[in-house]
């Protein structure tokens, strides 16, 4: 048998279906397995030792004949669909697959063979864990769920210009803590610079940390504003680092205080201290299970809105999240780390 698992398209979605790779991987020892996915999601996940291929799919309509193409000629049997999206779905079934398995949602269902059904409460979706809603999938193979953790791995290359770029920021990663204010997500999640600058000159004072920022180069008006605020500090987006090699980044960084965003879950993968910034977002939805992880909310009347832009105008539930409270939130990570 050949066995397809379409994946997500967000980076931090990709990362939590790590555990579902892993036991697909552990139910089916020597069978072929693809990954379906966008380029950028092989970057993160790749190298693993899960999947024996991949089937890459854009967005165009062309893209999408293209990559059914590919599953025909694959002769995939069956499928699991981890997005909840319908043109996944329509793939799939373009792509000539026996049994398809997925959640049947807006609509989607007409392409499914095997039809999960999402936990609901008054007509709205309740929020679950990501993990375990991708796991799901996977028991319906008779995959084992009990292993929660998500992983990564490196490559030597990665690991050279994580390095490299360490050496050219004048960093020490063992004393180097990572602050990750990228939010493709949307503005919504965004932490105000000033909290950021304050937090990186309290990491200084209360635990002799060196804040370095890790963000896309398209994040670097984010990561000048910041460094300009906290009167320096490194940065990494200009040093050559992309989604795979910050996997490296992260993984021999002390500590990382991140948004609700992909590099958290980099952090989870490499078993680092993390505090966690949630505003608009559920923690429901990425519970991780990650033990040196402290999260904090920000509360305010309207939230969590879910919404990428604030429909207030105003990012209370992000405000509301002040620097010392973060500093405290490290303080408590970084003792379980030493535990």
């Amino acid at each position: 048998m050949t066995l397809a698992v379409a994946l997500p398209n967000w980076v931090g979605d990709a990362v939590m279906a790590t555990p579902t790779l892993r036991a697909l991987r552990a139910r089916f020892p020597r069978e072929r397995i693809v990954g379906v996915l966008r380029p950028y999601v092989q970057t993160v996940l790749e190298p693993n030792p899960w999947l024996d291929a991949y089937v890459e799919v854009g967005k165009t309509a062309a893209d999408l004949k293209r990559a059914a193409a590919a599953l025909r000629q694959e002769h995939i049997d069956t499928g699991i669909l981890l997005p909840n999206s319908v043109r996944s779905a329509l793939l799939f079934w373009m792509g000539r697959l026996r049994r398809r398995i997925g959640y049947a949602r807006g609509g989607r269902g007409v392409f499914l063979t095997d039809r999960l059904r999402a936990a609901t409460r008054d007509g709205h979706f309740v929020p679950t864990p990501q993990i375990t809603y991708y796991l799901a999938l996977a028991a319906v193979l008779g995959a084992p769920t009990d292993d929660r953790r998500m992983e990564l791995f490196t490559t030597d290359a990665d690991e050279a210009a994580a390095a490299a770029a360490y050496r050219a920021g004048g960093l020490d990663p063992a004393r180097t803590l990572l602050l990750c204010p990228g939010y493709a997500f949307g503005p919504s999640k965004g932490w105000p610079v000033e909290h950021w600058a304050a937090l990186a000159r309290g990491a200084k004072r209360r635990f002799q940390l060196d804040a370095a920022i890790l963000c896309s180069p398209a994040e670097a008006p984010i990561a000048a504003a910041i460094a300009e605020a906290a009167g320096g500090g490194g940065t990494f987006h200009d040093k050559g680092i992309n989604l795979a090699s910050a996997r490296a980044v992260v993984k021999h960084a002390k500590a990382m205080v991140a948004i609700d965003s992909g590099l958290r879950h980099y952090a989870a993968a490499f078993s680092r201290p993390v505090v966690a910034l949630f505003g608009p977002t559920h923690i429901e939805w990425t519970e991780t299970w990650h033990s040196k992880e402290v999260r904090l909310q920000g509360i305010a009347p309207c939230g969590p809105c879910q919404e990428p832009t604030c429909p207030t105008g105003t990012s209370e539930c992000m405000w509301k999240i002040k620097p010392d409270e973060a500093l405290d939130a490290l303080a408590e990570a970084l003792r379980r780390d030493e535990d």
